[in-house]
Parts: C-alpha cells; sequence; structure tokens
C-alpha cells in the first residue's frame, strides 16, 4: 500500500439484464452492462481527484461504488489502507463516518418532510455523536448547536434551522447538501457533479465554499463532473472517463495544456472559448454515438469515434479516408444495410450497377475512396448484395486496425499516462502490439 488516503485497483462494477428468476427458470444468459470495468486511480490526503467524462461513461456509478453505495461486481477500495470490501459492520460504520457523498440533484437528494435541522442533524444521530459525555450540555443540544454551526459555515443561518427544503433555492438546498456531508468531519467527500443543476453564478458560490472548506477541514474529494471549467478550477490532478474505463490521468495544468489522449483532446476541443475568433473556429464534433456498456467494442472502447484511429501497414490511405471504409466495414459486419428494394429506393435505372451506386451513396467524403479501396469496397458490396455476409466481410479484413486488436494501457508510475496506441505504451500491450496479426501503418509504433 501507498500512502494514499483512497486507492481503487481494478473496480468493477457490472449491472445484470435478463437475471430474474423467471430467466433463470428458462436457463436465459445474464447480460451484463459493464458500468464500470477495471478502473484504478489514487487520491492523495488533502487532493482533490477529478473524474471527467461523456453522460453515462459510468462516473456516479464510480463514485458510489467507491463508497460501497454500491458493491462492486470486482475489486478493491483502500480507505487509508484498509480494504472497505473486506470491512466487518463496525469497520464499515467507522469508515461512513470518514467519508461522505455530495449528491448531483439538490431538490431530490433532501427529504421534503424534514426541516433541513433534521437533515443535517441526522447523520450525528445515526453515528450517535457526540461519543464522549465530557459536556456540560445534553446531547441533543450539542447535536443543534453542531448544525447551526455547520449551516453558518456553508453561508445559511442557523436561525433557518427549523425551515423544509421546499423554502430554498437550488443553490441554498446544495449547500445544506454539504453542510449535510460535513456533520461528522468527515476526511474524504464524493462530489457527485455538485453543481451541475445550478445557475452559473450560483456554481462559482458553490464551488469556492468547496474550496474554503477543502483548506479550512483538510478534506479529499473525488469530484465527479461533465463540465471542464469546473474541473479545471478545483481539481489537482484528472482522470478523464470513456465507457467504463480511464483513458487519461495526469495533473490539471498537463491536461489542459498537453492532452495526450484523442478523446480527452475532442473533450477539449468542444468547449467554448472566450475570444473573438471563438465565431470562425470550426469545432471539429466527434462522429457517431457511444457504443452500448452491454457489448463495448472490443481493443479500444473510443475506436469506434476516434479521429485518429490507426490504419494498418501499408494501407496508404489517410485518416478521413480510412474512418469512411471503417464505417462501411462495420456496417457490413453488424448487417447494417437494408438490402430490400435498395434500386427502387436509389431510383435506378436497369443500365446501373447496383453496387456501385449502393458504395457511391455509402461514400460521403469529399476526398471519396481512391483505388484499390474504393474497388475492395465494391467487391464487399456487390458480395453483400449476393446475400453473402461472409465473404463481404472477409474481403475488408485488411483494413483491420491494431486499435482493435490490442486494448491499451495507462502507464503505471507517470504523472500523465494515456492509454492509447498514439503514445508509448506499457511492455505488456508492446509485446502483445508485436504478437497481433494487425501491422500498425509507420509512424504509429
Amino acid at each position: 500500500m501507498t500512502d494514499s488516503l483512497v486507492e481503487v485497483r481494478n473496480l468493477q462494477k457490472y449491472f445484470y439484464e435478463q437475471d430474474s428468476l423467471v430467466d433463470r427458470l428458462l436457463r436465459t444468459d445474464p447480460v451484463a452492462v459493464k458500468a464500470v470495468d477495471g478502473l484504478e486511480f489514487e487520491i492523495e490526503q488533502g487532493e482533490t481527484l477529478g473524474l471527467v467524462g461523456e453522460s453515462g461513461c459510468g462516473k456516479s456509478t464510480t463514485g458510489e461504488t467507491v463508497l460501497r453505495l454500491q458493491e462492486a461486481t470486482e475489486g478493491e477500495v483502500y480507505f487509508d489502507g484498509s480494504n472497505i470490501y473486506d470491512m466487518n459492520r463496525t469497520e464499515l460504520k467507522e469508515f461512513r463516518r470518514r467519508a461522505a457523498i455530495v449528491f448531483q440533484d439538490p431538490f431530490s437528494s433532501l427529504d421534503p418532510r424534514m426541516t433541513i435541522g433534521e437533515t443535517v442533524k441526522q447523520p450525528l444521530d445515526v453515528h450517535d455523536w457526540p461519543q464522549d459525555d465530557n459536556h456540560d450540555t445534553s446531547k441533543d443540544e450539542q447535536k443543534t448547536e453542531r448544525v447551526k454551526d455547520l449551516l453558518n459555515r456553508v453561508g445559511l443561518s442557523g436561525d433557518q434551522f427549523d425551515r423544509y427544503p421546499h423554502e430554498f433555492s437550488g443553490g441554498q438546498r446544495q449547500r445544506i447538501g454539504i453542510a449535510r456531508a460535513l456533520a461528522l468531519d468527515p476526511d474524504f467527500v464524493v462530489l457527485d457533479e455538485p453543481t451541475s443543476a445550478l445557475d452559473v453564478s450560483v456554481q462559482a458560490q458553490i464551488l469556492n465554499l468547496l474550496d474554503d472548506l477543502q483548506s479550512e477541514f483538510g478534506l479529499t474529494y473525488l469530484l465527479i463532473s461533465h463540465d471542464l471549467s469546473v474541473i479545471r478550477h478545483i481539481c489537482d490532478r484528472v482522470a478523464v472517463m470513456y465507457l467504463g474505463e480511464i483513458v487519461e490521468v495526469a495533473s490539471s495544468q498537463d491536461i489542459f495544456s498537453d492532452p495526450q489522449h484523442p478523446y480527452t483532446k475532442a473533450l477539449l476541443e468542444s468547449v467554448p472559448r472566450v475570444t473573438i475568433t471563438e465565431r470562425v473556429r470550426d469545432i471539429k464534433t466527434l462522429s457517431g454515438d457511444v457504443p452500448s456498456p452491454r457489448n463495448p467494442p472490443s481493443g479500444c472502447r473510443f475506436r469506434t469515434r476516434c479521429p485518429s484511429v490507426i490504419p494498418p501497414a501499408n494501407s496508404n490511405i489517410d485518416q478521413e479516408a480510412y474512418r469512411e471504409l471503417l464505417s462501411i466495414r462495420n456496417r457490413i459486419r453488424s448487417r447494417d444495410i437494408d438490402l430490400s428494394d435498395t434500386q427502387e429506393f436509389l431510383e435506378m435505372d436497369e443500365t446501373e450497377d447496383l453496387a456501385d451506386r449502393v458504395v457511391e451513396t455509402m461514400v460521403t467524403s469529399e476526398l471519396t475512396l481512391s483505388e484499390p479501396h474504393r474497388s475492395r469496397v465494391r467487391e464487399a458490396i456487390a458480395a453483400a448484395l449476393e446475400d453473402d455476409w461472409e465473404e463481404a466481410e472477409s474481403l475488408l479484413t485488411e483494413y483491420d486496425s491494431i486499435c482493435e486488436h490490442v486494448s491499451p494501457a495507462l502507464q503505471e508510475g507517470r504523472d500523465h499516462c494515456a492509454a492509447c496506441h498514439l503514445v508509448e505504451q506499457p511492455p505488456a500491450v508492446v509485446d502483445a502490439v508485436a504478437d497481433s496479426p494487425v501491422t500498425p501503418q509507420d509512424g504509429y509504433e
């Protein structure tokens, strides 16, 4: 173990479909939704680690699993040297006293039937705070005083103790949630998109409050967000997440000044900039949709949308045309080409070649495919039109990418690491690339 307060090793969280009693009686195989798949990271005492990525990539599930609010499918989470998944009931209760969470939605995370005083006091009741009787006042009086002090610290008033959540704005409700999280003086707090439901001006107030509280109490944060401006404002280090995996980890400064993974670059490219040139800047968005975590792509999970996917050796094809060719090949593999009534749909006459017309329709790039690639695609389309899908697939296997066959990995022991074949990879990945049936194009090895 290291001196890290939080250390996550090979964390996995799968949700299973088709796993009911009826499915088991019918012997239906369960389908795993891989929300979190093999995460590894550390958080030092007093540090803020940002976890950033698109909606649905598994960020919130990661935060809940790290706190054991969700049971992990596999993996280990060490808190102050102890694996929380090996803790007994007493040890787990002590862990919950030292760890807390601020939820994303300030409206649904508060019980509308409880006053805010009761809400903030609830953790004190559960953990029987204070645990010593060396005071002149009763426990109830101490708890009330503690709650009022917390409300004052987060920018509210202790006089609001008996008011209900509906009497507060969104920003004020989030302050109540923060006060509740701080009730037991935790060492570690998971901030699950704490400002996403708030106005910009209120966001700044909450972020400044969290920064001040961290300085005052020595807190350690895991900040989950899809807002890169929030991440940049408050985080010491950043982990970029895509489809259940971490693809890049570095200091906040390095992530924003020198991103290495194509996905990180695409995220930063999409952020609006306050400059005069922003009006004419051509923002290159990612193509395609995020794949399903039920059946994530082989190799690099980002390869289906990556603008820098690596072509095979001796292909002599540029990136844009290669992406276009891969799109056609993937549609053939998934049988995603409706061949019924194709000729009528394309308004063809009998003298036109159907395969040529389909290729012309599917190839949309201004560059179009050059020879011999266009001819090979035409042959594959012609085979598909004859309902010979296996032959169609085999004709395009020569365009397989190393990104499909070998999964990249984060480099251990580095301050800035990225899981991408475009950067230096660990020896195990290098050996796997050497043993792969696909040879990368020159300049990518």
